[in-house]
């Protein structure tokens, strides 16, 4: 059995991750990617890389699996200069690979709620999860939902709000329009028009259509 989870993230620290990059130029998008949060939950950091394409295998064998997170309201970004040039040598003061002049956007502390999904196979959100380069700490706020229809065999397209990693599509899924957002490791979709395996579940008043991650499928057809 898998229950559903709407969760609220909010940082305790000033939180920084790259969503993309191009050299040393990088990009800080409104949002947090899907398997940052599933690493994230199942307080699961990899030290050591044995080759240099990443690589998910472990992450649909997680109790907990996430959606992308979207901020409710536009967050507020402050940048932050850096310089690891000498001043008296003029050469970097670092033998590492690292840029010597550039600056970083960041989301300070308390300053921005994001919301987001949890598929859980236990039902055990932990409060606080490590997010972004700096393992940012983050409080969570869990709410369960009520799962009202389990749509396992589509006829016709619907529309959801609810962000969505398009990779979590099977291929025979059909997507007829998308809003996507580029960043790594996978563009993810803010709102989309689609064909696919969904819930619709409910929490208080409101109701959610949110398409189901084809490694889960089979455990909402046994329910």
């Amino acid at each position: 059995m898998v229950e559903l989870f709407k969760c609220r993230l909010v940082p305790e620290d000033f939180l920084f991750f790259v969503s993309r990059e191009f050299n040393t130029y990088t990009v800080m998008q409104p949002a947090i990617h899907n398997y940052a949060l599933t690493y994230a939950l199942a307080d699961w950091f990899h030290t050591v890389a044995l080759s240099v394409e990443p690589s998910y295998a472990e992450i649909t064998e997680f109790d907990n699996y996430a959606t992308p997170a979207l901020p409710l309201e536009r967050p507020h970004f402050m940048s932050f200069t850096y310089n690891a040039v000498d001043t008296k040598t003029n050469l970097t003061q670092s033998s590492y690979n690292v840029p010597a002049l550039g600056y970083s956007s960041k989301i300070p502390p308390l300053s921005t709620e994001f919301e987001f999904f949890i598929f859980s196979r236990k039902g055990i959100i932990p409060k606080f999860i490590r997010v972004g380069k700096k393992s940012c700490i983050c409080r969570l706020r869990p709410e369960k939902l009520d799962i009202d229809t389990t749509v396992s065999q589509p006829t016709e397209s619907v529309n959801t709000d609810v962000c969505f990693n398009v990779l979590d599509l099977s291929a025979n899924d059909m997507v007829e329009n998308a809003d996507m957002l580029l960043m790594y490791p996978s563009p993810i979709a803010k709102s989309m028009i689609f064909q696919a395996p969904h819930l619709i579940a409910r929490l208080d008043d409101k109701e959610y259509t949110i398409p189901i991650p084809r490694h889960l499928r089979e455990l909402f057809n046994n329910d």
